[in-house]
């Protein structure tokens, strides 16, 4: 039989070796911790589609929808420019508001807003910036002052409409 020598390995590499399966298990860690952070907010966010997609169909049954879903799309957008970059059009929003006439007008704008999240660039927007998922009371309350808030508030209650920002 021949004689095979076995090379040593050096300590160096055994280091090197070592570092880099410690550096792979805690990306994998890593990995682990964001996939486990993202999963419940896609269950609470699928709740909360079919909870506004349920009091959607209850609300449409008692008062059907007063404008077609484009209206409500385009109104979605119109608030997502107001409030896109550096201050807000605080009119532009307590106009639209002001043009809903019933709960199943204010559930089919929040439809129309997202699902129930839309991905907002608020003040402060910074280029590169992926912005923020927020569902539109918590987008026009970031923005918004509290006086503007209640404004739209007090609209929706004087129309009869339960639903708040």
């Amino acid at each position: 039989m021949a004689n095979v020598q076995r090379q040593k390995v050096s300590p160096d590499t055994w280091i090197k070796l070592g570092i880099w399966i410690g550096a792979g298990v805690g990306v994998a860690f890593g990995v682990k911790k964001i996939l486990d952070y993202i999963k419940p907010d896609q269950k609470r966010q699928e709740s909360e589609t079919k909870q506004i997609q349920s009091e959607l169909e209850a609300s449409k049954k008692k008062k059907p929808a007063s404008y077609p879903a484009s209206t409500y799309s385009g109104w979605a957008a119109s608030i997502a420019e107001a409030i896109f970059g550096f201050g807000t059009y605080n009119d532009v929003i307590v106009n639209i508001f002001r043009q809903l006439k019933n709960d199943t007008d204010f559930l089919m704008l929040q439809k129309a807003w997202g699902n129930p999240k839309r991905q907002v660039y608020p003040d402060g927007f910074v280029f590169y910036s992926t912005g923020k998922k927020l569902e539109l009371g918590a987008a026009l309350r970031e923005d918004m002052s509290n006086t503007y808030i209640k404004l739209i508030n007090k609209i929706l209650a004087n129309k009869g409409i339960k639903y708040r920002i």
